[in-house]
């Protein structure tokens, strides 16, 4: 009799080891220093309500890697980090479901990077972080559902670079910084559906930078800011359909800029504040039903 229950306890145990692992899997993928042209594929796929966790680090100097992440199923985390001097690499996230996380980093000195993300569902949230003096990398964020949260951030010194987000859905966020002396970068953000929230802030010393905001749908917000002594910036907003709101704020010292807001459809307002000290810019505020 002993012998069965330690059989029966036996089997529990493997059974329960094996339930765990289906339910919580985790895959980690380093790329070392000067490692070059690798191929990075990871995909994960489970029903229900599941967790998996992807992690790839390409190391310093390291150019030309392709990362490719694929996951399907609810509470998703995927981790791509990009160290400092690594130039040239592709990394390509796709999440379906819900509640799933998506985080790049990009970290110093890193060029030419390209960064794709897809996420198909609702609460899902990217994160992408370009850190100081990168340049002429790509951004693409397309979100495809409800309250999803998407983040991007370029940091000190970092020029050239183009970021798109797209959110199809309703009470979605979009938030894109560029930080102090970033020049010559272009940020296009889309959002259709309603009670949708778009933030762009440039800070000091920043510019030539381009930004398009367009908002399809009713309730939506959208803020701009540009910090003080950035030039020559262009800012358009257009939103269409009900009770919109735009805000523009240009800071101390900041001249040329140009800034454009359209609002078609009824109960819209619209905000621009030029701050002391700013010379030569130039305002269009079209509001028609």
């Amino acid at each position: 009799m002993k012998k069965i229950v330690l059989l029966f306890a036996a089997a529990l145990f493997v059974v329960g080891t094996a339930i765990g692992q289906s339910k919580q899997n985790e895959s980690s993928v380093t790329i070392s220093y000067g490692s070059d042209n690798n191929d990075v594929t990871v995909t994960q796929d489970l029903d229900g309500d599941e967790y998996n966790e992807s992690d790839v680090d390409i190391i310093g100097d390291s150019n030309g890697n392709d990362v490719d992440v694929n996951q399907d199923g609810e509470d998703m985390n995927s981790d791509v980090s990009i160290t400092d001097n690594s130039n040239g690499n592709e990394v390509m996230v796709d999440q379906y479901e819900d509640g799933n996380d998506s985080d790049v980093d990009i970290d110093n000195h890193s060029n030419g990077n390209g960064v794709f993300v897809l996420q198909d569902g609702d609460d899902n949230e990217s994160d992408v972080s370009i850190a100081n003096y990168s340049n002429g990398n790509g951004v693409y964020v397309e979100q495809l559902g409800d309250d999803n949260n998407s983040d991007v951030d370029i940091a000190n010194g970092s020029s050239g670079n183009g970021v798109g987000t797209g959110q199809y859905g309703d009470g979605n966020e979009s938030d894109v910084s560029i930080y102090n002396d970033s020049d010559g970068n272009g940020v296009l953000t889309i959002q259709v559906g309603d009670d949708n929230e778009s933030s762009v802030d440039i800070y000091n010393d920043s510019n030539g930078n381009g930004v398009e905001t367009y908002q399809d749908g009713d309730d939506n917000d959208s803020d701009v800011e540009i910090g003080n002594s950035s030039n020559g910036n262009y800012v358009q907003t257009y939103q269409e359909d009900y009770n919109h709101e735009s805000d523009v704020l240009i800071y101390e010292h900041s001249d040329g800029n140009v800034i454009m807001v359209g609002q078609e459809g009824n109960y819209s307002t619209s905000d621009v504040e030029v701050s002391y000290g700013s010379d030569g810019n130039f305002i269009d505020v079209d509001q028609k039903k």
